[in-house]
Parts: C-alpha cells; structure tokens; sequence
C-alpha cells in the first residue's frame, strides 16, 4: 500500500446491521494529504479506534513516529469494532492497532494496510 493508512467503516461488534459509520479522514489520507488528514481527525473523537488508527496512519505519513505509536497504543485499548481495511478484509480493531504499532518498530510505513469507509 502506498500510505500507511487506516481507513475505515466501523462496526459495533455483533451488530451489522445498526452499523454507524464515521468519518476517518479516508479522501485526505488516500489523496496524499496526511496533513489535512491529521486536523480532521484531532477535531474528533479521540476514542474512536478507527479514527485513532488512521491519525497514526497520518502521523507516521508526516514522521510522527512517537505521536503514531500512542495512536496505535489508544486504539488497541479503545471500544472494539470490526474494521474494513482498504483491500476488502474485516479485522478486529484492537488486533488491526497492535499489527500497526508493531510495525512502526519492523518495516517500512508504506507497507501499512488501510481500511476504507463506504
């Protein structure tokens, strides 16, 4: 993937079908604009795991290393969702947040998986 990015819709847990979704900044962060991203997602709800993922995601885009890293740390923590990642998987949110963080200390941002909100 070419930015590390996580972009997506959320489900509460168990209940597809009274899904909210919430915005996670995915045209900023799929546009190459980390930046722009990065102020949409500090305006909202820093608990949302989603949103928290894809803050890291801006962070590291930006080399905010450090910043990312409590992102990741937050929503590994954070309420759990199933999450839809840019390539069409549903995963955990709290095990999507621990993939990510471990990553920031192994490989290559760019290598991050993205969700996406329909």
């Amino acid at each position: 993937m070419a930015l590390g990015t996580i972009i997506a819709m959320a489900l509460a847990a168990g209940t597809p079908s009274t899904a909210d979704t919430t915005e996670v900044a995915y045209d900023a962060l799929t546009n190459g604009n980390p930046q722009e991203a990065i102020a949409q997602l500090e305006e909202g709800d820093r608990h949302d795991p989603a949103r928290l993922i894809n803050l890291a995601a801006a962070y590291l885009a930006t080399g905010r290393t450090a910043d990312a890293r409590e992102a990741y740390k937050k929503a590994a923590v954070a309420e759990r969702y199933e999450l839809e990642t840019v390539d069409g998987e549903w995963i955990d949110s709290r095990v999507l947040a621990r993939a990510e963080l471990a990553r920031t200390y192994s490989v290559s941002f760019e290598q991050s998986r993205m969700a996406r909100v329909d």
